[in-house]
C-alpha cells in the first residue's frame, strides 16, 4: 500500500468516526425526544414502531428485499427474547473460522427494518430502501441479518430462496419483565410510564414491534422448513455448548470440541456484560424465571389466561418459565 492510500485510508476513517459520533448524539436526541413525550410513532399493517428507529421506507424496502447470498443468515426475534445473544454466538462461530476478522463483525451485520444513519446513507450514496439495498451489497459476507419484524413483514424470498433463519424464542413472561428497563432506558417509551400500564399494553399489543402473540403466529407455520432453525432462550442459557454445536451445524460451520468450548465460555452473559462498558450491546440478567420477583399474583394470573388464549392452537409450543 503507497503512502498516499494509507493516508487516504486514515482519513476516511477519521470522516467514520466524527459522522459516527453525530449519529449517536442524534439518536440519544431522538431517545429523549421519545422517553418525553416530544415525538411519537407509526404504524405499519397495525405494528407500532418508533418515529427515531425506523422509516416506513426502510420497512417497505425489507418487505420486497431480494439481494440474498447463499451465506446469508436472517436471526429472527422478538424484542427482548435472545436477539444479541444469538447473533454474538453466530458471529463467534464465524471468527473461529476466520470468516469474520475481530472487531469487524458490524461490516457483516444488517438490520433490516433500522433507518440508516448519516454515515452509512453516504457511503451508500442513496436513502430509504436504495440506501438498504445499497449498504447490503457493501457489506461483507457472509451477511448476519437481523430483525425484530414479524414473519409477514419479511422479505418475501425468504422462504423461496431458502435463506437460513435462526428464530430464538423466549416465554413471554421473562419478555416482558426485560423489555420494560430497556425500552424505558433506550426510547420507544415515556420514561414516566408505570409498570402496570407497559404490563397491560403487552398484552394489548400496544408496544414497540407489536404484539408478542402475533409475532409468534406468523412464525409458527414456518417452524418445520428446513431453512429454520427454532432455538429456546431457555435452553440456551442451560445448555449453551449444545446449542453452539447445533448452530455451527446448521450454518454449515465445522468446529473442533476446543473451538466450541470457546465459543460458548465468549458469550456467557458473565462475558457480555463485562464488555458493555466498551460499547457492545445492553446486556441485562439474562435469567430464566427473573419474572417471579416482578409479577404480582394476579398479573401472572392475568397472563396465564393471556397465554391461553393468544396462543391458543400452538400444540406443540413448548415454553419454559424458568426455575
Amino acid at each position: 500500500m503507497t503512502l498516499k492510500n494509507t493516508i487516504k485510508n486514515y482519513l476516511e476513517l477519521l470522516v467514520l468516526y466524527v459522522l459516527s459520533w453525530i449519529y449517536a448524539v442524534k439518536v440519544k436526541l431522538g431517545i429523549l425526544k421519545e422517553k418525553y413525550g416530544i415525538i411519537g410513532f407509526f404504524q405499519v399493517d397495525g405494528l407500532k414502531l418508533s418515529r427515531h428507529i425506523n422509516s416506513e421506507e426502510m420497512i417497505a424496502a425489507a418487505k420486497v428485499f431480494d439481494s440474498f447470498k447463499p451465506d446469508d443468515v436472517i436471526i429472527g426475534t422478538y424484542p427482548k427474547t435472545g436477539t444479541h445473544f444469538t447473533m454474538g454466538v453466530v458471529c463467534s462461530i464465524y471468527k473461529e473460522k476466520g470468516l469474520v476478522k475481530p472487531n469487524d463483525q458490524r461490516h457483516h451485520m444488517i438490520t433490516l427494518e433500522i433507518k440508516l444513519p448519516t454515515i452509512l446513507r453516504l457511503l451508500s450514496g442513496q436513502t430509504g430502501g436504495q440506501g438498504l439495498l445499497a449498504y447490503a451489497e457493501k457489506s461483507k459476507s457472509p451477511r448476519i441479518f437481523i430483525t425484530h419484524l414479524p414473519w409477514d413483514l419479511w422479505p418475501r424470498r425468504v422462504m423461496e430462496r431458502k435463506v437460513k433463519v435462526i428464530f430464538c424464542m423466549r416465554n413471554p413472561k421473562d419478555t416482558v419483565c426485560s423489555y420494560y428497563p430497556y425500552v424505558r432506558k433506550r426510547g420507544g417509551l415515556r420514561a414516566d410510564t408505570p409498570w402496570k400500564t407497559f404490563f397491560t399494553n403487552f398484552l394489548e399489543g400496544n408496544v414497540l414491534y407489536g404484539s408478542y402473540a402475533h409475532y409468534m403466529r406468523t412464525w409458527y407455520p414456518h417452524r418445520n422448513n428446513e431453512n429454520v432453525l427454532n432455538l429456546q432462550f431457555e435452553d440456551m442459557r442451560e445448555d449453551l455448548e449444545r446449542h453452539v454445536r447445533k448452530i455451527a451445524e446448521f450454518l454449515g460451520v465445522e468446529l473442533t470440541e476446543e473451538q466450541i468450548c470457546r465459543v460458548a465460555e465468549a458469550n456467557t452473559f458473565e462475558s457480555k456484560k463485562k464488555e458493555v462498558g466498551r460499547g457492545h450491546a445492553i446486556y441485562r440478567q439474562g435469567k430464566s424465571g427473573g419474572w417471579r420477583s416482578q409479577l404480582t399474583v394476579e398479573q401472572n394470573e392475568v397472563m396465564d389466561e393471556w397465554i391461553n388464549t393468544e396462543l391458543d392452537g400452538m400444540e406443540d409450543l413448548k415454553l419454559k418459565y424458568g426455575e
